[in-house]
């Protein structure tokens, strides 16, 4: 939540009327009050084993990889975490982005490292329909194209119509 008169609302809507507005981001303040923001909060995974993982955060590490320049990360309901990634050009070789998994895998804890990975065949990008129209990833498409790759489960249309009309 934030509060002060920096922000009135977006464009075409009316005025907020309390001084408190959701940003739907998870955050945390420090020892020293500074805010460290860890990811969104709709986007966060529950794994299998019920240990929530902002993916923002590993795909922030995996990002700082030179060979790795986009991911996205899945794994919501699994026993374990997978990625999609986009090299930073294409004469990386698949040992190289191992072994970035790998280093990648050392800085986080158990939970949230990487057990499964592919490639993706095309960017993040919205002209292939991976990303929105500002660069944000559209984690249901990645997932959906990747997820025979990967092994993950994906829900089916059946279960997601019996979801939506609980």
């Amino acid at each position: 939540l934030v509060q002060g008169g920096l922000f009135s609302g977006y464009l075409g809507m009316p005025s907020r009327s309390d001084n408190w507005w959701a940003t739907g981001d998870v955050g945390s303040l420090d020892e020293d009050g500074y805010l460290w923001l860890q990811g969104r909060k709709r986007n966060i995974l529950m794994t299998g084993f019920g240990r929530n993982v902002s993916p923002e955060w590993v795909e922030t590490e995996l990002c700082s990889e030179a060979c790795i320049a986009q991911a996205v990360v899945l794994g919501e309901g699994e026993p374990h975490l997978s990625a999609v990634l986009w090299p930073t050009r294409a004469s990386v070789e698949p040992a190289e982005v191992a072994n970035a998994v790998a280093r990648c895998n050392e800085r986080l804890p158990d939970y949230a490292r990487i057990k499964r990975w592919v490639c993706a065949d095309q960017a993040f990008d919205s002209a292939s329909g991976m990303a929105t129209a500002n660069g944000r990833p559209r984690r249901d498409a990645v997932a959906s194209a990747h997820a025979q790759a990967l092994g993950l489960r994906m829900p089916s249309i059946n279960a997601l119509e019996r979801e939506e009309t609980v």
